[in-house]
Order: C-alpha cells, then structure tokens, then sequence
C-alpha cells in the first residue's frame, strides 16, 4: 500500500517472465483521480485551453483549478514523477477569498475570480505542463456569475460590485493585461444595478448584450478596433430576465425571456428580435411580442391570445393602423390587408447632449434656442423631433405617394422647424412612435444664442 509501481519490460504475445527485473520508478503508471464525485465538489466554471478542459470554482476548493490530460476531456489521471501531458492541478493562492468564477481562454488562460483577473501562463513560453504553471494577477476588479464574452480578443465582463461593466485586454507596454470601465460612457445605465446576463452578436452590427437587475435590455455596439463604443437602453412592457444570441443563416439572432403580465396573469415568453434589415415597407417588423398575418386580404386578425388586453401597433400592408385593443385573442381592422405585423408598441427616443460649439465652447453659460433640425436619415419614415418630448413636431414625409397609400422609406435629409425654446441646453429630442424603422446618419442644428 506504500509503495510504487515502476515498469520492468513488455511483450507482444501472451506470457512475460520477471528474471528479477528492476524496476523503473520513472515510467510508472497514472494514478486516476475523480475530485467532482461527491457534493459540494462539483465544478462552477469550466472551459478548454491548450488542449486541456478546465474547471474551477467547486464549493469545497473555491481557489483550485483542474486541467485535464492533453487531448482528453475528463481524464484526471498523473504520473510520479509528473509529465507533460498528466493532469494539472493548482491552486490560486491570494492573500484573500477568490473565488473562481469563469475560466477564459485567451491567448494566457484567464481566471476571472471574486476579487481579481489572474493570467495563467507557462514560466518558459511553450505549452503549460505540471512543471512550468505560473500564475499571477492582472487587476483586483472581481467578477460577478454572469458569464463573460470575448470581442475580439477583449474579454467583457461584469464586475463583481458596483454594477459596471469591464474590459480586460493585454497591453504591450504592461505586458500584462489591463482592465477598463466601459460603463463610465453611461453611468446612469448602471449605478445601483447589476448585471445578471451577457451575449454578444458579431452580426450584422458587433453588439455585447446584457440583461440588468431592474429588467431593462443593455446594448452595447462595440467596435474595439476603432475605438467605438455606444450604450442603448431597451424597455418593453414586462421585465427583461435572460437573453441568448444564436447564429443564424446570415445573421446572429438575440433572443430573450421577457416576463409579461397579461390579462391580469404573469407569463414569461421567449421572444426573438426581427433581423433590422428588410425588402421592402411591408416587411418592416418593429414591434414587441408580435406577430404576422401574410396571407389573403383579411380584416380580422386572431391567433394573439398572448397579448390578450393589450394595446397594440399595427402595422398593414406598409402603413401603420390606429392602435387596437386585443380582446377574445383577435382585433378587426378598418379594411381587409396582406401583410400585417401586431404587436406591443416600441417607443424609440434619443436626445442630444448639452449644446458646446468649437470654438473656445462657446455657449457654455448662455440660453440657446434651438429653431430648425435638419436630420439625415436612411431607409426611414415616421420622425417627430422637438425641444423634449411634450412639444414635438412630425416630419413631412409625404411627397408624391399616391393617395392612399403610405410615404414611402426617405434616404435623404430631412427638415424639421420645430418648436423654438430657450434653455440653458439646446438639446434636440427625437422620437419614433410608430412600427417603422428610423436610422439617424447625422444632424445639424439651427441656433440662436442668448446673452
């Protein structure tokens, strides 16, 4: 029981005679091991690098990481003494608790923990063996149990506290990896909250997902290369509690578990988010929890037993209908249509920040007013810009359609006078509030400013 085993020869037919063979203690064979095989001990974090699966994160050993054999999946086996390829077993030692919460394969194996961002590398620059691990930290931030997205080769996580949302990325001059808060461009969006789910969606648009604790939908269109980072902010009628983005044909598709109360029950749905890009108007699909009718000229409209007692926008044949209420799981429109989207309303607003012109900030300190906005716009239609949202002003979108049938998609710069008043801001505020697509390419701004 307290000995070991060492090879002595090896045959190719059926029978070995041991003529007092020594044996060699070098070439022993592997000791197999199952450290997840009771309670307790069953790993929180896993993911693969150098060949190896890696867990991490049990409840008995929070500290310790296992790697297994190169090129097996489960396989926990060593040798003594120790190979190249046995099984690696460590454990990350800090002068606090980390708890091991996402192993993330970079170009270095990342531990995101509790407390801090450690680097795992081999002391020697070749592949990690038993005899050559090293492990050191990167930053003391923390992550929290949302799982991690890598952009690029940018790793996106959530911070253990304070709600805000990270980027650990190597730089050369460190030579190391350095962590950033990507939330500081919209703290507001994050103070107080936490972030409780993540997924990133590389097309069409390269856009990091997260789902906050006061259920809104977090979108983050990122394109690291060129230093571009923008926040949006998506509210529907329920609370936002999961999402996950799918690769499609073309295109990754997010989809959500929206929490809803209907007709007076709490249902939770899985919803998917219509592809942005469409053919022609009557293909345009912005609304929430909806559906489409493509079929026979009809006017009544059932099969929304989902959205019973709900208010909803309608979108027919490329033009949008008066709002109807849902009741006995259908609604009766004004006349018969092909084409009909249905569903809960999505309000989409954007406002600019305080006015400050190039020159020395001129403006800072004074009223503005704010009389005309010219917006260019692609493949859009309904557009209401103002002051704030209480005096807007629709665009004139209608040229030479023919009667009856609805403006068709601008390209082009739009004018819009809008309601003069003076303030300290100048902000401009936008707002779509039918089921049609608005896309902002820029704008420009009319002022008048005060002493």
């Amino acid at each position: 029981n307290t000995g070991s085993f060492g090879l002595i020869g090896q045959t190719t037919s059926t029978s070995f005679i041991d003529n007092n063979i020594t044996e060699d203690l070098a070439n022993q064979p592997p000791k197999n091991e199952d450290p997840f095989n009771s309670t307790g001990n069953y790993p929180a974090a896993v993911s693969y690098f150098e060949q190896r699966r890696v867990f991490g994160g049990t409840t008995n050993k929070p500290q310790s990481i296992y790697m297994t054999r190169s090129g097996t999946e489960s396989n926990l086996s060593y040798s003594t003494p120790s190979r190249d390829d046995d099984a690696i077993v460590f454990k990350v030692a800090a002068r606090e608790a980390n708890v091991i919460r996402h192993v993330v394969p970079l170009n270095n194996l990342m531990l995101l923990t509790s407390e801090a961002e450690w680097r795992v590398t081999s002391i020697n620059s070749d592949a990690i063996t038993p005899s050559s691990i090293s492990v050191r930290p990167q930053s003391y931030i923390g992550s929290n149990n949302a799982q991690p997205v890598i952009v690029n080769n940018n790793l996106i996580f959530a911070a253990g506290r304070g709600g805000h949302v990270r980027e650990l990325a190597y730089n050369w001059q460190a030579n190391g990896y350095l962590t950033g808060d990507l939330s500081l461009r919209a703290p507001h969006l994050f103070d107080s909250y936490e972030i409780v789910d993540i997924s990133y969606a590389k097309s069409p648009y390269p856009v990091v997902w997260f789902i906050s604790s006061n259920g809104k939908l977090l979108g983050f269109t990122y394109v690291p290369e060129q230093q571009i980072g923008a926040w949006h902010q998506h509210d529907t009628d329920g609370l936002f509690e999961s999402v996950c983005v799918l690769p499609d044909s073309s295109e990754d598709s997010l989809y959500v578990i929206v929490k809803r109360e209907i007709n007076g029950q709490t249902k939770r749905y899985i919803e998917r988010m219509a592809p942005r890009k469409f053919d022609t108007l009557e293909d345009a699909f912005f609304v929430d929890c909806g559906l489409t009718y493509d079929g026979v000229p009809n006017d009544v409209i059932s099969g929304l037993d989902h959205l019973e007692g709900k208010t909803v926008s309608i979108l027919a044949d490329g033009a949008v209908h008066q709002q109807l209420v849902v009741s006995g799981g259908s609604v009766t429109l004004f006349q018969e249509y092909s084409k009909v989207h249905i569903g809960i309303p999505i309000i989409s607003d954007a406002q600019t920040l305080p006015l400050a012109f190039e020159t020395m900030a001129y403006g800072q300190g004074r009223e503005k007013n704010v009389n005309t906005v010219w917006l260019r716009i692609y493949s859009s239609s309904g557009i209401f810009a103002g002051p704030n949202e209480n005096y807007l002003t629709e665009a004139k979108m209608r040229k030479d359609e023919p009667y009856g049938s609805p403006p068709s998609l601008k390209t082009q710069e739009v004018k819009i006078p809008i309601t003069p008043s003076w303030s300290d801001s100048g902000q401009v505020f936008i707002r779509q509030q039918d089921p049609l697509p608005l896309t902002v390419v820029s704008m420009t701004l009319e002022v008048a400013v005060g002493s």
